[in-house]
C-alpha cells in the first residue's frame, strides 16, 4: 500500500462491487458521465505494463460486470471501454485503473469517432462543421439536431425552465438521465407541458414525475385553447441561455426532424432573455397551470382520444417501448420463486451478485395480477430512486408513491419506503398487515426490529 496512492485507500462507499483476490469496482469520484465506474486491481501497479497476466484478466474480466451495472442504474446508449498508459498518454494516478465509461445520445456534440478524441484534431475525420455549438444561434435540426443543444447548456446551468406542447415518452426518455444528474446536483427545474390535442403521453408525465429533487411538473389545461408553445431557458447566476422555436419533447423533433430554434443569450439580448423568462412566469403560475399529480393522470387517461388527435397534431405517431425481459439467470431465479410459492412459501431470500439485476428481478416477479400492491424497502435513497426507474419500466401505468424524509404518498400501486422513515411507529401503524400482496426488502438487515416486526407479520398473513 503506499500512502498518498488515492487507490490504495478506498472510501467504502465508492466500491460497486469486489473481488477479494483481484480488486475492486468503484465510482469515479470525478465522472466523465452519470454512472462512470473504474476498475481498480488491489496490488499497487503503476501501469498495464506492470499487472501480472492474471490480473490483467480480471481487470477485463470485470468490465462485462460493470456495464451490467451502469445498464441497471444509468440505462446508457453506449460506452467507453480503456485505460491511460504512461504520462504521455494522460495518465496522472500511477496505479492502474480501467476506466468504463457510459455514454448517453447528445452528451457531446458529435461522439463519431470515439476514443480517436484523445488527440482532439484527430477525433472526427469527417468534415467539421465550421461553426460550434457555442457560436450558433438558429438550430436547424436534421444533420445538427438539437438534444446536444438542450443537453449542453442543461449540464452546465443550476435552473431551467422548459414549456412544450407536447411531452412524449421518447422524448422524456431522451433527457431523463441528464435532468436527474440535473436534479441531483441541485439544480431546479420547472416543466410546463399541454393537454393540446391530447398528444401528451401519460408514460411520460409518469416518467418525469418519477424523479427526485427540485423539480415543479404542471400541466396547462387547453380546454378550446390551442397551445403551441416550445421554448427553453437555462440559467446559472445571473447568465441564462433561452431556445425558442419549434421542438417538442420527441425523440424526432430532437434528434432528426428540421425543426429550428433560435438561441437568445442573456449578455446579448437582456430584454429578450427576460421576456421569455417573463413569459414563462405568466404561463407557469396561470390559474390553467395544474400540479400533475398521479390522480391527475389517470382523470386524463380516461379522457384521452387517440389516435385522430395525434394526425391533427402532425406528431409522428411513434412506436411503445418494448417492456424489457429477463435474461437467462433471471429466468431461472423467477422459475425457481415460482415453484416456492406453489409449494407453500410465502418468503423467500434471492442472492445474486452484484450487477446481476436483483432489483430487475423484484420487478419482474412481482408482475402479476395476483401482486397489484408492492411495497419496496431499502435504506438508502439511491437504492429507491433506483428501483422505481426499474418497476417504471416494467410496470409503466402504476401509480408509485414514496415514504421517505418528506414525502408520504402512501396510495399507491407500488410504494418505495425507506427504512428509516417506515421504522418510525406512527408509519409503521397506517398500514395492516394485510394492505400490501408483495413485498420487497433489500438488504434485510438494515431494517430496525420494528420494521421487521412489521414485514414479517405481513409475510405471513398472505396466503400461497
Amino acid at each position: 500500500m503506499h500512502q498518498d496512492c488515492p487507490f490504495c485507500s478506498i472510501d467504502p462507499d465508492r466500491v460497486v462491487f469486489s473481488d477479494d483476490s483481484h480488486g475492486d469496482a468503484i465510482w469515479d469520484a470525478f465522472p466523465v458521465n452519470p454512472g462512470h465506474i473504474l476498475i481498480v486491481p488491489r496490488r499497487h501497479a503503476a501501469t498495464w505494463d506492470d499487472l501480472t497476466d492474471v490480473e490483467k484478466a480480471w481487470a477485463w474480466s470485470a468490465v462485462d460486470q460493470a456495464i451490467a451495472v451502469i445498464r441497471a442504474d444509468h440505462s446508457p446508449e453506449g460506452f467507453n471501454v480503456g485505460f491511460n498508459l504512461g504520462s504521455a498518454a494522460g495518465q496522472t494516478v500511477f496505479h492502474f485503473h480501467l476506466h468504463v465509461i457510459p455514454r448517453y445520445m447528445g452528451d457531446v456534440e458529435d461522439p463519431r469517432g470515439g476514443v480517436r478524441h484523445v488527440i482532439p484534431a484527430k477525433g472526427n475525420y469527417l468534415p467539421e462543421k465550421t461553426i460550434s455549438k457555442l457560436q450558433q444561434q438558429l438550430i436547424k435540426g436534421g444533420d445538427d439536431p438539437f438534444l446536444p443543444h438542450l443537453i449542453l447548456h442543461l449540464d452546465e446551468a443550476d435552473r431551467c425552465d422548459i414549456a412544450v406542447a407536447f411531452l412524449l415518452d421518447s422524448g422524456a426518455r431522451c433527457i431523463i438521465e441528464h435532468l436527474k444528474d440535473f436534479l441531483d446536483r441541485g439544480g431546479q427545474a420547472r416543466i410546463l407541458v399541454s393537454d393540446y390535442l391530447d398528444v401528451t403521453e401519460p408514460i411520460a408525465l409518469r416518467r418525469v414525475a418519477d424523479l427526485e429533487g427540485a423539480l415543479s411538473l404542471k400541466i396547462y389545461e387547453t380546454q378550446v385553447q390551442a397551445f403551441h408553445l416550445k421554448s427553453y431557458a437555462f440559467a446559472k447566476g445571473s447568465e441564462g441561455i433561452a431556445f425558442v422555436g419549434s421542438s417538442n419533447l420527441s425523440e424526432t423533433a430532437l434528434t432528426t426532424s428540421l425543426e429550428w430554434n433560435y438561441k437568445v443569450v442573456s449578455a446579448r439580448d437582456v430584454l429578450g432573455f427576460r421576456q421569455i423568462r417573463e413569459g414563462f412566469d405568466e404561463l407557469f403560475n396561470h390559474s390553467s397551470s395544474i400540479s400533475v399529480g398521479e390522480e391527475w393522470i389517470e382523470q386524463y387517461e380516461r379522457r384521452r382520444r387517440l389516435p385522430d388527435r395525434i394526425r391533427e397534431s402532425g406528431v409522428a405517431d411513434e412506436e411503445p417501448v418494448p417492456i424489457p425481459q429477463p435474461h437467462s439467470l433471471q429466468r431461472e431465479a423467477l422459475n425457481a420463486l415460482v415453484a416456492t410459492r406453489n409449494d407453500g412459501f410465502t418468503a423467500g431470500l434471492v442472492v445474486l451478485a452484484t450487477g446481476l439485476g436483483k432489483t430487475w428481478l423484484a420487478a419482474f416477479d412481482s408482475d402479476h395480477p395476483e401482486f397489484r400492491r408492492v411495497l419496496f424497502v431499502a435504506h438508502r435513497e439511491e437504492i429507491l430512486n433506483q428501483a422505481i426507474q426499474v418497476f417504471r419500466q416494467i410496470r409503466p401505468n402504476a401509480r408509485i408513491g414514496r415514504l421517505s424524509g418528506e414525502q408520504r404518498e402512501t396510495h399507491a400501486d407500488l410504494l418505495f419506503a425507506s427504512v428509516q422513515t417506515l421504522s418510525r411507529m406512527p408509519h409503521l401503524s397506517q398500514f395492516k398487515p394485510d394492505d400490501f400482496d408483495y413485498i420487497v426488502v433489500d438488504e434485510f438487515h438494515h431494517a430496525a426490529a420494528g420494521t421487521r416486526g412489521f414485514l414479517c407479520q405481513s409475510i405471513r398473513h398472505k396466503r400461497p
